[in-house]
């Protein structure tokens, strides 16, 4: 009787030893997955952080084209104007970026009083382009009114823009990524004008935007 209570009480003793074990692995599980959610958000704060200082670092330099050319003007010196290479791209990405699911944007039709259009060609900066794909939209706005969506072809965007030929707005642009499900929106506006051709596929602007 007594071999069965000590092989009955080392079993419990064993027992306990074992979920001990299971709760000290299970705890060590919980500080494994902090570790790894603090290394994730470390991450990606540097990168933001990266990215911002990039962004800083093409806004001073553009400043400092604009600055030369305002220097050149001011001195009656407009002869290497033109050999002044600003860049049109930017990007300002938003640490608090929103994601937006699919947009029914969908334009009005070339008729009645939309009968003109002009070319509008947009090239992603690389920024974004990496993330670029075949589902990926971009929109032209008058207003509220949508004026034309197209798909990527490579993070080029070719969009007919359709227009009535007495806007008073300009066109503003707007870019939806259909894997990250982020928006931007562009800080370039271009007025409307029939058959103006705004970037070609050869040389498209570039998309200047912030992020939503």
């Amino acid at each position: 009787m007594k071999n069965w209570l000590y092989i009955a009480s080392s079993f419990i003793l064993l027992s306990a030893s074992f979920q001990s074990c299971k709760d000290n692995d299970d705890e060590l599980e919980a500080l494994e997955e902090q570790l790894n959610q603090k290394d994730a958000i470390i991450k990606r704060l540097e990168e933001e952080k990266n990215s911002l200082n990039n962004t800083n670092k093409q806004l001073e330099e553009t400043n400092k084209k604009l600055d030369e050319l305002l220097n050149k003007i001011k001195d009656g010196d407009s002869s290497e104007i033109q050999d002044i290479d600003i860049p049109d791209t930017t990007f300002v990405p938003n640490p608090d970026a929103k994601k937006f699911d699919q947009p029914s944007w969908t334009s009005v039709a070339v008729s009645g009083e939309y009968a003109y259009t002009m070319t509008v060609v947009f090239d992603l900066p690389a920024e974004i382009k990496s993330n670029a794909t075949a589902n990926d939209l971009m929109a032209a706005f008058v207003g509220g009114e949508c004026r034309c969506v197209k798909k990527s072809v490579d993070g080029v965007f070719l969009l007919t823009v359709i227009g009535t030929g007495k806007e008073t707005e300009n066109v503003t642009f707007r870019y939806w990524n259909a894997e990250n499900h982020f928006m931007y929106e562009s800080l370039i506006t271009v007025p409307f004008t029939s058959d103006k051709i705004f970037g070609v596929v050869d040389n498209p602007k570039k998309f200047a935007c912030k992020q939503l």
